[in-house]
């Protein structure tokens, strides 16, 4: 402290007085003095920085395509909603044009997949159930020839034994030696006739006729039957092996699913592209990547906007102020031989590893920015005063009038022309005023020497 070197100043003079040299004791200092009052004390820590937006945004390309038109340099101010740049119109619309064809076609191809699947699974449905119909039909008609079969050979068997009888009766009858020859041949005659009408009977009885008849017909159906049941067989067998598996569906959802997404994501992205790229906020080009007519690639860095109205001054502070600085602290920027108010808006935890700016990250946010403000220009260096602290009602003196040693702080009253030293206990303080917490009363004045130490009695005089 400055007051530290008067104390060896004045050891040096008493040593040259000693040695020889001599002091006039009743010489008056003349002295600088203040009275003791409360106020406010506001201390103040300052900074230097550059002004940093806090807001970006960095526009990237959504399609592939050619750039139309580009309408700002680096450096540019931009408003909300300006067109900044746009794609090829000509282009873009062949583009557009080309994925809804695309979309078309997925459909499409979704839609034939699906139909056929649904025609696979009726063709088999159809075999399968009738091939269950033709085994049944099949069974049934098996069933009705056996019968006719059986009833067949039943009548033709009425006749047979019939035709045998009537053999044996005709073997029978014969002339014996009381008949009479023209009766046992009229009989004859009349067995004769039997067998042949039992003859002609047996081809042309009806109900024979008739069961040969549905035999026939029930064996042409059966014939029928057989080979429509192989027909469905062959049916069967070629559309099982078409026939889609509950994954195959799901897997043809999913791809649907996922082409009608992306068809749409690019249909919508064309839909933006169309529009072009639009400030979304009052800045400044800070960076741009593309020129007219070139070809960009989706996802390509286009351009970067940063804010002119979200902004703050950034400082880097070292590790002895950053004790000083807290959020919320307000401070006032010089940008321009402009002033600005502000306040400390974020403290990073963590140190710089940048060589070039060493310390701590402090923002200060500019409070109240007017887009109009040609003032605010990013990278601009500026001074920035924080208040770090503010004492409402601090009894202060002027921070020369404050000794001190390696023991304590004093300072001197001045009482009746003379200066009686006093130990205090300071708090706040800033470079003209210090808090006295302890020590003194309100309204007592002090006095101090920035020349010479003063010592307790002295005598001074007030200049």
């Amino acid at each position: 402290m400055k007051h530290r070197k008067l104390i060896l100043g004045t050891c040096i003079a008493v040593a040259l007085a000693v040695g020889g040299v001599s002091v006039t004791a009743s010489a008056q200092v003349a002295v600088e003095k203040a009275e003791a009052k409360r106020g406010q004390l506001d201390c103040e820590l300052e900074l230097n920085g550059k002004v940093e937006s806090l807001t970006e945004r960095t526009y990237f390309a959504r399609i592939s395509g050619r750039i139309g038109e580009v309408r700002i340099r680096e450096g540019d101010p931009v408003k909300k909603g300006d067109l900044l740049i746009s794609y090829d119109e000509a282009e873009l619309t062949k583009a557009q044009a080309l994925t809804e064809l695309d979309a078309e076609a997925d459909l499409g191809r979704y839609d034939d997949s699906t139909q056929t699947g649904e025609k696979m699974q009726a063709l088999y449905g159809e075999a399968k159930s009738s091939i269950a119909e033709l085994d049944r039909q099949i069974n049934d008609t098996e069933a009705v020839i056996i019968a006719n079969k059986k009833m067949l050979t039943e009548r033709q068997g009425e006749f047979a034994a019939r035709a045998a009888q009537l053999q044996a009766d005709l073997a029978c009858c014969t002339v014996g030696e009381d008949d009479d020859p023209e009766e046992v041949q009229e009989k004859r005659d009349c067995i004769q006739k039997e067998i042949a009408k039992n003859q002609y009977d047996q081809q042309y009885d009806p109900e024979i006729v008739e069961r040969q008849e549905n035999i026939q017909y029930l064996e042409y159906l059966m014939t029928n039957f057989r080979e429509k049941r192989s027909v469905m067989e062959s049916q069967k067998a070629s559309t099982q092996m078409n026939l889609e598996t509950e994954g195959e569906k799901d897997m043809n959802e999913a791809v649907k699913a996922a082409d009608d997404i992306e068809n749409e994501s690019m249909l919508q992205d064309y839909e933006t592209a169309s529009k072009g790229i639009i400030a979304e906020f009052d800045g400044v080009v800070t960076k741009l990547s593309v020129s007219e007519g070139s070809e960009v690639t989706t996802g390509q860095e286009l351009i970067q906007v940063q804010s002119l109205t979200d902004t703050a001054v950034v400082c880097y502070v070292n590790k002895y102020d950053i004790i000083n600085i807290e959020e919320g602290q307000t401070a006032t920027a010089h940008i321009k031989n402009k002033d600005y108010a502000c306040h400390v808006s974020r403290i990073e935890r963590k140190t710089s590893d940048d060589g070039a700016t060493p310390g701590i990250r402090v923002e200060c946010k500019l409070d109240g920015i007017d887009e109009t403000d040609d003032s605010i220009i990013l990278g601009i260096e500026s001074k920035i005063d924080v208040m770090t602290a503010k004492v409402a009602s601090a009894l202060m003196i002027p921070a020369d009038a404050v000794y001190g040693d390696d023991e304590c702080e004093y300072v001197f009253i001045l009482e009746d022309g003379k200066v009686v030293k006093r130990e205090v206990v300071t708090g706040t303080r800033n470079e003209d005023s210090a808090e006295i917490v302890e020590g003194i009363k309100e309204g007592e004045t002090v006095a101090w020497d920035e020349s010479s130490e003063l010592t307790d009695g002295q005598s001074v005089k007030v200049k």
